[in-house]
C-alpha cells in the first residue's frame, strides 16, 4: 500500500498495488494531486515506514470519473501487491470489514502524527445514484480524511471488495458514519489491458464469483416476480387423459395402460373409474 503526495511531499491519500507497478487510489485524490503540482507526474510512496522508502513518481493510465476511480502506472513497483480481489455483490449485509490508510489528524504542536490508521467497519448493501452509478456503503465511524482511495477488505479472507471514495457528512444523524465505496467490479474494468484479470493473481476466480452472485440474483428475481407458489419457468408435464372407451368396445388392455403412462390402467382399479364401472356404463 501507499500514498499519494502533493509536489511539495504532504500525503493526500491512499493507494495500492494490484499488479506490480499498477496502482489504484480514488480519482478525486489524482486529480487533487495533479491539480497541485505544475503538469508532472504524480508521487507516491509506501504506508509502511521503512528505511527503504523512495518516493516513485506514476502517471495516470485509467480513470473513471462518475465512480471516482484511477488506475497509476509507477515508475516502480512497491514491495506487495493485495492477495485477493471479489466482487462487492458477494459481500453479506453487517459483514465486518478492515480499511487501512493515510489518516489526517489534528495532533498538538509537536507531537507525532499517525501515518496509518486502521479502521473497522460493516457492509451495508449497494446504493443506486440518479445517474445510474451503483456504489457500495459501509458504516465505519473512524474512517478519515487521508484514507480515500484505501482498500476495503473483508476480515474474514482479506479479500478486497471495494475502494474508499468518500465519507457522507451527516449535519442531522442519517446516515451517520456512511463511507461510499467504489466497487470492483467497476475497477476490473478499469484494468482490463494493464493487468492479468483471468490468471492466478489475485484476480482470480472473480469472474466466477461474479457469475454465481448473477444467478443467484437472477434465481431471486424470478421467485419475487413469480410469488409463493411459482414455478421456475419449466413446462408442465402434460397429463394423459383417462382411457375410456366407446360403447361396443373392448375394455383396454395392459399394452394401452403402458402406451398412456398409466400402467395398470382401469383393469387395476375397482372403483367406479375402473372395469366395473366401465361394464356399468356399457350397459
Amino acid at each position: 500500500m501507499g500514498r499519494v503526495l502533493t509536489p511539495a511531499g504532504a500525503p493526500l491519500g491512499t493507494c495500492f498495488q494490484l499488479a506490480p507497478s499498477v496502482i489504484a487510489t480514488a480519482w478525486h485524490v489524482a486529480r487533487e494531486a495533479v491539480s497541485l503540482g505544475d503538469g508532472g507526474p504524480l508521487r507516491l510512496d509506501a504506508l509502511a515506514e521503512g528505511a527503504d522508502n523512495p518516493v516513485r513518481t506514476a502517471e495516470i493510465v485509467r480513470e473513471d470519473r462518475a465512480r471516482d476511480l484511477a488506475v497509476l502506472r509507477a515508475e516502480s513497483a512497491f514491495a506487495g501487491s493485495v492477495r485477493l480481489l471479489r466482487p462487492a455483490a458477494s459481500v453479506n449485509r453487517a459483514e465486518p470489514l478492515v480499511i487501512v490508510g493515510h489518516a489526517e489528524l489534528r495532533e498538538a504542536a509537536g507531537a507525532p502524527r499517525p501515518r496509518s490508521l486502521e479502521a473497522l467497519g460493516t457492509w451495508q448493501g449497494i446504493v443506486t445514484r440518479t445517474d445510474d452509478v451503483l456504489l457500495g456503503r459501509i458504516t465505519a465511524p473512524d474512517v478519515l480524511r487521508g484514507m480515500s482511495g484505501a482498500p476495503v477488505r473483508r476480515r474474514r479472507d482479506d479479500a478486497v471488495v471495494g475502494v474508499v471514495s468518500g465519507r457522507y457528512n451527516s449535519t442531522d444523524g442519517w446516515l451517520e458514519h456512511s463511507v461510499w465505496v467504489a466497487r470492483t467490479e467497476d475497477l476490473r474494468a478499469l484494468c482490463a489491458g494493464l493487468a492479468d484479470l483471468d490468471g492466478g493473481g489475485p484476480w482470480a476466480e472473480f469472474a466466477a464469483a461474479a457469475g454465481a452472485v448473477a444467478a443467484a440474483e437472477a434465481a431471486d428475481a424470478a421467485l419475487r416476480r413469480g410469488g409463493p407458489g411459482a414455478s421456475d419457468g419449466a413446462p408442465e408435464a402434460a397429463v394423459a387423459p383417462p382411457l375410456t372407451p366407446s360403447p361396443g368396445a373392448d375394455p383396454p388392455g395392459p399394452e394401452a395402460a403402458e402406451a398412456s403412462g398409466t400402467r395398470g390402467g382401469p383393469a387395476a382399479d375397482d372403483g367406479e373409474g375402473g372395469l366395473l364401472g366401465w361394464l356399468r356404463d356399457l350397459f
